[in-house]
This record gives structure tokens, sequence and C-alpha cells, in this order.
């Protein structure tokens, strides 16, 4: 088996072409910044340190990171020796034994804080930026893989093709076969495979135009492990910022009338951050088509509703959209439409959809009321 090449820059090590690259522009971006400014001031540090955090100067590699944690140090090292020289002088001044004491405890306590809250933010700021340097990897595997999908597909049926034979005997032979053998899954999708590879939780992958939403989804099996992926990032890590993941209960093979996907509404915009933009005037208009790939088909959906709603107690006999999986006949179809449009947020007449429908619905917490839940349905167009 050939060994996967490797890309070397410096003392850093590199799997991909596009991480090298992306290295060296890290690097000319830091050769700039050095050339121009001495990053041993303090103050000089400290202002980088600023940019880089509010993303004035953002950086896409393990190359740019070190840069970021080496600002960091010299910043905390400086903060360490200005609160140790503040301790010294109250030390001075101060005469009386059990005063100086306090004063004493009170400045290690005050620089042991200052130190841990400086290490804390910039350990959070690094581990963000491993999230995003992470999911950035999974999204250019799957838009490097699916390139190639349609001259595959166009190879695959030439050969098709050339290859058929229609007499009764294969036919009749191709029969047996099929009957003697146990039903399979389809096979994985190719953009799909690798990243399946990586974790078989995976059971998609979600995009809207326009937006930041264009993530994988995963699903537990069980409903111990049911919220597991909403503190989880897609490698098993803890992540505030968790992933998007399908209701436990749902079937995507043998398609359920209706898939649930939740996520996540963080400040940042990240994960279902933007889902609630889908309740301001004219923004569904403008983003009405969903695509959401099983990792065994492609599927197109069109936006046909925003909902809000709160969770409900147990004991609380209230309709719950989040119970809606599937529609054994058209009267239960028909009656979840009349009262989910109960909680439309746009006043809509009715939910465009009948039954036979596909439904896909995107759900995430909203605080307009405790408890509260914001959710969009769309329907399959293809």
């Amino acid at each position: 088996m050939m060994e996967k090449r490797k890309y070397r820059l410096g003392d850093y090590e590199f799997d991909t072409y596009e991480e090298y690259l992306e290295a060296q522009e890290d690097l000319k971006k830091i050769d700039l910044i050095t050339e121009e400014v001495d990053i041993n001031d303090v103050d000089v540090a400290a202002r980088l340190y600023t940019r880089i955090r509010n993303k004035e100067i953002v950086f896409h590699s393990k190359v740019g990171i070190n840069f970021f944690m080496y600002l960091s140090d010299i910043v905390a090292n400086h903060s360490m020796l200005m609160m140790e020289e503040k301790k010294a002088q109250e030390d001075l001044k101060e005469k009386n034994r059990k005063k100086a004491k306090k004063y004493r405890l009170a400045g290690v306590i005050c620089v042991l804080a200052a130190v841990a809250c400086f290490g804390y933010f910039a350990y959070t700021d690094y581990l963000e930026e491993q999230t995003a340097l992470e999911m950035k990897r999974l999204q250019d595997m799957q838009n490097m893989t699916g390139a190639y999908i349609k001259e595959e597909a166009f190879s695959e049926e030439t050969n098709q093709a050339d290859n058929v034979q229609d007499t009764d005997e294969t036919t009749n032979v191709s029969e047996q076969a099929d009957a003697e053998e146990p039903e399979q899954l389809p096979d994985i999708l190719p953009e799909y495979q690798e990243i399946y590879e990586e974790n078989h939780d995976l059971v998609g992958w979600l995009e809207i135009d326009g937006t930041v939403i264009n993530y994988p989804v995963l699903q537990s099996d069980t409903e111990e492990d049911s919220q597991f992926y909403l503190t989880h990032s897609f490698a098993k890590k803890k992540d505030k910022n968790g992933s998007l993941f399908m209701d436990y209960r749902n079937d995507f093979v043998d398609r359920d009338t209706n898939l649930i996907i939740y996520g996540h509404n963080m400040k940042s915009g990240a994960m279902f951050g933007t889902l609630k933009k889908y309740l301001e005037k004219g923004y569904l208009e403008k983003h009405p088509i969903i695509r959401f790939d099983t990792i065994y088909e492609h599927g197109t959906y069109e936006v046909i509703g925003a909902f809000l709603s709160e969770v409900s107690y147990q004991d609380e006999y209230t309709f719950r959209y989040y119970n809606f999986l599937n529609a054994n006949n058209q009267s239960e179809f028909e009656a979840f439409c009349v009262n989910v449009m109960q909680l439309s947020a746009l006043k809509n007449g009715t939910l465009d959809a009948k039954y036979g429908d596909q439904l896909l619905t995107l759900s995430t917490c909203s605080s307009y009321t405790e408890d509260g839940r914001m959710f969009i349905i769309a329907k399959r167009i293809k």
C-alpha cells in the first residue's frame, strides 16, 4: 500500500496540500508583521493579540495558531510581572504584619486569578480555532470529493450501457440470486465515504446557501446517548458548540415521514445560530432551499414555514411537534398540519404539504419564552 504523501514547512508537517498552502499564507502574514513591528514589545504583542481575537487578522493553520499562542505568552508573562511589582510595592508600604500578610495573600490570589483567566480565554480561543479548522477540513473533504461525482456517474452509466445483456436467462439467474441474498444497505455516497470512516455516527450533511449552515449531521443509537452531540464535536470531543444531530428515533433509510435535526442556537451564529433569521420578514424568500443529503442519497427541500413553541412537561396535554416522526395515514398527517400551524410565526394560512410528502424539521432553542423552541419545516422537492 502506497504511503500517504506528507507536506513539510519548516518543523511543521501537513497531511494535505491544502493545509500546506494555508500554512504558507499564514507564514507570509507573520513575516509581514514581524518586519513592520517588534512583536516582543509588550504593547505591540497585546495589540496583535487583540486583533487576532477579534478576527481582524485571521490565520487558518497551526502555524498561525502557534504564533497566536506565542503572543499570548508574552502578554501573560508581562501581566504576571506587573502584578508581582505591584505586590512588592504594597508589601514595602505596609509595616503591620497582619495587614502585610493579608495584602500578600490578596496579591497572590490576584496574580493566580489573572493568570488563570488569561490562560482560560487563550485556551478557549485555541479550542474554537481548532474546531473551526476541523469543520473546514470536513467541508473540504465533502466538497472536493463531491466535485467528481457527476463525472464518475457519467462514466458508470456509460459502462453499464456498454455491458447490458437482455437475455431472459440472464434476467432469471439475477432474480434468483437477489431473492436468496439478505437485504443490504445502499452504498454510501462517494463524498461521504471518507468522512463516515472517521465517525460511523454520520447520517448526512446539511447545507443552506447564503448561511453558515454547512455541517455534518450525526445520530446516536440509543435514548441514553441521544443528547451526546449537544456537547460534543464530530470528533467526539467536548465542545460548547456541539454538533447537528438527528433525533435518535428517526429512521433515515426506510424514510420516516419527518426527519428532525437539532442544533444549538449559538450567539456566534455557529450551528443553528442563524436559524432564527427565518422569523424575519423576507428571509425565507431569500433562503428557501435546504440541501440535506443522507449518506445514501441526495435531497433538496423547500422551506414551508417557521414556528415558535416550547418544551412541554410530561404531565401536560399539549401538542409536541418533536414527537411527529411518522404519519400512518392521511388523517394523522393532516392533524399534524393543523396543529403545527397554530405555532406559525409567519401567519400562513395552511401548511403547503400533503400526505406522502417527505418533511424535514430543523429545531433549536429560542429565548422568546422559557424553554422556548424555534423550528422550520421543509418538504422534499427532489
